[in-house]
């Protein structure tokens, strides 16, 4: 299935079967959920900074880090992006 298709259909269900049964497992699962939240952290003060060095208010870079962080998670990612673990 192409990755745009995937990106047509957010059938989320079929998506998790399909990606556990190309070897998706728990450990990998804790593996990126680690992952997220070392990056969210990282994220927080980033996005203040960034907010506050364009002039506005330090929680309209929070605000918009929470929904950069939906729409990428929700459109980006690859399955070759984690071939390397």
């Amino acid at each position: 299935m192409s990755n745009r298709s995937y990106l047509r259909s957010l059938r989320l269900g079929h998506a998790l079967r399909e990606t556990f049964a190309e070897g998706y497992n728990k450990q990998k699962l804790l593996k990126d959920i680690l992952a997220g939240i070392t990056v969210g952290i990282i994220a927080i003060p980033l996005a203040m900074a960034l907010a506050i060095a364009s002039g506005v208010a330090p929680q309209y870079g929070l605000y918009t880090a929470i929904i950069a962080g939906f729409i990428i998670a929700l459109t980006g990612g690859s399955r070759f992006s984690s071939l390397c673990c």
